[in-house]
């Protein structure tokens, strides 16, 4: 238990720092906050995504994405999308997609345990 613990503290600490916990980095209309994503579209999208963000374990300097919440999620690739997160590979990534697209791997990811 006190593992698990640890890991959940870690988890959020670097969340902290990577800018998840940050939701007023861009001002996102309501409408692309409230898409619902399918899942399972997700999942079918996300393999360029799980090259870098592993399912299990971590990667070194790559945040694990497993269970952040849709909101965060969307939130965090429209910031890369419109470039007030710097990461040029995210960057890239982010903006070949759509807002269903966002939305769709947004569900899915977070439905992941």
């Amino acid at each position: 238990m006190l593992n698990h613990l640890k890991v959940i503290m870690t988890v959020l600490v670097y969340w902290f720092y990577a800018g998840f916990v940050h939701s007023a980095e861009v001002e996102l209309p309501a409408e692309i906050l409230n898409i619902v994503g399918d899942p399972e579209y997700g999942e079918y999208l996300a393999s360029d995504c799980k090259t870098c963000h592993k399912v299990e374990g971590s990667a070194p300097g790559v945040p694990s994405i497993i269970g952040v919440s849709k909101r965060d999620l969307i939130i965090a690739l429209h910031a890369y999308k419109q470039k007030v997160r710097k990461n040029p590979v995210m960057q890239m990534m982010a903006n070949r997609l759509s807002n269903e697209e966002i939305a769709a791997l947004a569900a899915y990811f977070e439905g992941l345990n």
